[in-house]
């Protein structure tokens, strides 16, 4: 009986080892975080998204009906444009979107946000020098230092860099 079992512990080991090197690792996640942000950021991400803003924010969520549903607090004006996409406004929106993939759109001031995940995104501050908006908040992405938010637009991966 021992005679059989190595044979057949190797038969089930070798090919599970092989496929184990054939499929690439995930990229691992990344992080996004803006303080008194004022601007506009979108993101379309997979992960955990929390914050809170002074605006509107745009939710689409491409599969609507599972289990995982935006939670969106302290809206004073909901537009639902189709199953997909619901649009908030009100002076204190909060919201956390968990565990799903969710495209969103922020704008407003007084931002503040949190992401852990895998996606693009992209980020556009207000300031202007001529209409005398100096702060638009800072920024964060993967645990770098923060910094300004950019006065153009600027793209972004949500996902750890790699080491290069």
């Amino acid at each position: 009986m021992q005679k059989l079992l190595v044979p057949f512990l190797l038969v089930l080991v070798l090919p599970a080892t092989a496929f184990a090197r054939l499929t690439p690792p995930k990229p691992a996640n990344g992080t996004l975080s803006i303080r008194e942000g004022r601007g506009i950021v979108q993101l379309n991400a997979r992960g955990s998204l929390t914050g809170r803003l002074r605006g509107r924010i745009a939710i689409t969520d491409p599969n609507p009906y599972d289990s995982k549903r935006p939670v969106v607090y302290g809206a004073t004006k909901t537009t639902y444009k189709n199953d997909r996409k619901v649009i908030y406004q009100g002076k204190n929106v909060r919201f956390r979107l968990i565990g799903a993939l969710y495209t969103i759109r922020l704008e407003g001031r007084a931002i503040f946000m949190s992401a852990i995940g895998r996606g693009k995104g992209q980020v556009d501050g207000d300031g202007d020098v001529q209409a005398d908006i100096f702060y638009d908040g800072v920024w964060s992405l993967n645990d770098e230092p923060y910094h300004s938010l950019p006065d153009d637009v600027t793209r972004f991966d949500l996902a750890t860099p790699t080491p290069g």
